[in-house]
């Protein structure tokens, strides 16, 4: 097979989200000046207009200029900024004419159109992604295997891309009738650029390509949104693993400080309250980032159903079958599929993130209340002895008290009862140790000795129980 081709050209299709107080400065923009820079003295930022908000899907934002060009040798070309929904898009054109001037050139030819990686571009966060088109007409027939024209088409990606870091090969299948190749791989997708190479051998091809240019782009579009949406998964995945070792880091410890077993003092019960706040904290960026990962899913869902859609609507115009469209078709039963395959089995294992995070938390809770619970009770429990002894004191004060009144009150009322008469009783039955007394000392020791029983009896009856 000849490694000639004729008429080669480079479509780019580049999309962007829009920020409504950046239109004219959006990235995307600059982006197009720069290419068109290598070419002609247009530019795309002078001439754009802004439609006011409106319920249009698309928009465009050349509606009085046709932004087209010409160079020599004889390169010719176009750009068409629109708005798509939500987001900007630059579709792109640069290669050669179809009026013979370009027959049976060299592949070599193609690298033209891409003068310092120009059409490469790196954008921001904002950047949705891009697609690299290359068409070029067979000089022969094609053969019947495609594996035939592999190398022809891995030349045209090598010309494009000029040795820097070419995408690899990913399948290949007709589209149209007309062989093409895809490159870039989703497996790699921090290095990821998606290049398709197509042969046309069918002038059936270029009126096909011609009518569906807009269904083309729209597909186009989705699904570099379905490509940023699980690029940007991936950094959430890596938050995500970071978040997670960190709280197994911390049960490990946690797991250290429960099996210890002993009281906690109020430094270590601080510590843990802390330990407590900052899982809390934990718990809200980790539940974020989950939720994020979730609404990466939830966008693949919904742009794969547009590529769908858009899928069956080139069916429709073509009138032709899904099967027709295999290459297209591919990316939505086999590409997104894994892509959110991988989404799931990431929700599914940090997931189990959220279920440590309230192991943790009811742990640290329940220690906390176990330790709080104790020291409580401690220290109603000290109170308490406190209170108890000092209404001790106070009960047996009291008892003495109302002994010693009892005990005068006894005494006295026996000094005033007659003692003089129990005196002379005695005397009569001279009792020889008391006959020696004189009455006022029998008097004042009867009296004494009835107060002090009085004031025995009285103290033992009423004396604190717990004495």
């Amino acid at each position: 097979m000849t490694d000639k081709i004729s008429a080669p050209n480079v479509y780019l299709y580049a999309f962007q989200l829009h920020n409504d107080s950046q239109c004219s400065n959006n990235p995307l923009w600059k982006h197009c000046d720069n290419i068109l820079a290598n070419f002609t003295d247009k530019r795309v930022t002078q001439n754009l207009v802004f439609p006011p908000k409106s319920d249009s899907y698309r928009d465009d934002l050349l509606p009085n200029v046709a932004l087209t060009f010409n160079s020599n040798p004889p390169i010719e070309g176009f750009a068409q900024p629109l708005q798509i929904h939500d987001s900007y898009a630059l579709w792109l054109n640069i290669g050669c004419p179809e009026d013979g001037t370009a027959d049976n050139v060299d592949v070599d030819l193609i690298q033209k159109f891409n003068p310092n990686q120009a059409l490469l571009i790196d954008g921001d966060d904002n950047f949705l992604g891009q697609t690299l088109l290359i068409t070029a007409w067979l000089t022969e027939p094609p053969p019947e295997k495609l594996d035939s024209l592999k190398p022809l088409a891995d030349k045209c990606r090598d010309s494009l891309f000029q040795g820097d870091s070419p995408p690899v090969f990913d399948l290949s299948g007709k589209l149209f009738g007309s062989p093409i190749f895809e490159y870039g791989t989703i497996s790699d997708i921090a290095n990821y650029r998606h290049l398709l190479v197509w042969l046309l051998a069918d002038k059936q091809t270029d009126e096909d390509f011609s009518t569906c240019q807009a269904e083309i782009l729209d597909l186009l579009f989705y699904r570099n949104k379905i490509i940023k949406a699980f690029q940007d998964s991936r950094q959430i995945y890596r938050e995500l693993d970071r978040e997670y070792r960190i709280i197994e880091k911390n049960m490990e410890i946690l797991q250290q400080q429960f099996s210890r077993g002993t009281v906690l003092t109020s430094v270590q019960l601080q510590e843990f309250q802390e330990q407590l706040k900052q899982l809390f904290s934990k718990a809200v960026t980790y539940t974020s980032l989950l939720r994020k990962l979730e609404n990466y899913d939830n966008t693949i869902v919904l742009n794969l159903n547009n590529y769908t859609d858009i899928l069956q609507k080139i069916c429709d115009i073509l009138g032709i079958d899904k099967e027709e469209l295999s290459i297209l078709n591919n990316f939505s039963i086999k590409t997104a599929p894994y892509v959110r395959s991988q989404i799931a089995g990431d929700l599914g294992y940090f997931r189990h993130g959220t279920n440590l995070i309230d192991q943790a938390i009811a742990s640290i809770r329940g220690i906390v209340e176990i330790e709080q619970a104790r020291s409580d009770r401690t220290n109603q429990l000290a109170l308490r002895n406190s209170e108890d002894k000092e209404k001790y004191r106070d009960d047996r004060l009291e008892s003495t008290v109302q002994a010693i009144g009892v005990g005068l009150a006894a005494g006295g009322i026996a000094a005033s009862s007659g003692t003089d008469k129990l005196f002379d009783t005695v005397q009569n039955h001279q009792i020889p140790i008391l006959m020696q007394w004189h009455p006022f000392v029998f008097s004042f020791a009867l009296s004494f000795a009835i107060a002090l029983f009085a004031a025995g009896i009285t103290w033992w009856r009423t004396k604190p129980k717990n004495s």
